[in-house]
């Protein structure tokens, strides 16, 4: 019978007293390890409902199977649930990054028009210092023309 169902084959290995001991302690610490951590998620698969569903004998391959779905659905919503709260970070992390980019390209703008500003503000000083020294020099002509004039009075 069991030869002929091949997930059978597999729950042989089960029957072995001291494989069967070994699967009862695994799993017993994993979920004992996850009720102190408080890593247990809701049980949502077809599995048995609870511990006084599981079949009457702990040796029984059915005992292991039904022990390993539980555990398995357990870290299945641990994970998913990770996976969910990863998802979540990852949307806001996304949000922040386009603010920034969004921040960052005012900076920008700001930055080239202080930029302008400056280069602007250094055309008009270069320009007035030459008005400067024209004036200077025109009053300096016009104060030797002044002096000339009044030399020949």
């Amino acid at each position: 019978m069991f030869e002929e169902n091949p997930p059978s084959r597999y729950l042989t290995r089960l029957a072995h007293p001291e494989d069967s001991q070994e699967t009862n302690t695994a799993v017993s610490h994993v979920l004992r390890d996850q009720e102190n951590t408080g890593h247990i998620p809701v049980d949502n698969s077809d599995s048995f409902a609870c511990s006084g569903d599981l079949p009457a004998n702990p040796t029984s391959p059915q005992h292991h199977l039904a022990n390993l779905k539980m555990l398995m659905s357990r870290q299945k919503a641990e994970y998913e649930s990770k996976i969910a709260s990863l998802e979540q970070r990852n949307r806001e992390l996304q949000s922040e990054i386009k603010g920034m980019h969004s921040k960052l390209g005012q900076q920008r703008k700001r930055y080239n028009l202080v930029e302008m500003k400056m280069q602007n503000a250094e055309r008009a000083k270069e320009d007035a210092e030459r008005r400067n020294e024209m004036l200077q020099k025109e009053m300096e002509e016009f104060f030797e023309t002044f002096r000339e004039i009044n030399r020949w009075k």
